[in-house]
């Protein structure tokens, strides 16, 4: 019996999560200090948290970041709309990038 209407749209439509917002940030690495895991990263920081918030800053999940040496670097961050799975917008690296002009 072929599959009904309900179920043919349920698995033909995936919508790709949309980008909200894009900008070139510095990223710091955040590791474990101590205990068997120590050296592992945790996450990832940037500068720039919600107004009204205790922090300063935006958290990035380790698996969203491509690898790279070092503590800090730049790279062109995306702000993604919620969805795959997610129930509030989250940060991606895509590349790494030059530091801005006049940034050390």
């Amino acid at each position: 019996m072929p599959p009904s209407r309900v179920q043919q749209r349920a698995t033909t439509h995936v919508r790709v999560p949309r980008v909200c917002f894009r900008q070139v940030a510095k990223l710091t690495r955040v590791t474990v200090g101590m205990g068997p895991n120590a050296g592992r990263t945790m996450h990832f920081t940037m500068p720039g948290g919600k107004k009204g918030t205790r922090s300063a800053v935006t958290f990035i999940d380790p698996e969203n970041v491509p690898e790279f040496e070092g503590k800090e670097a730049w790279f062109e961050v995306e702000q993604v709309e919620r969805g795959a799975g997610r129930m509030w917008p989250w940060w991606r690296a895509v590349r790494q990038v030059d530091p801005p002009e006049g940034v050390r």
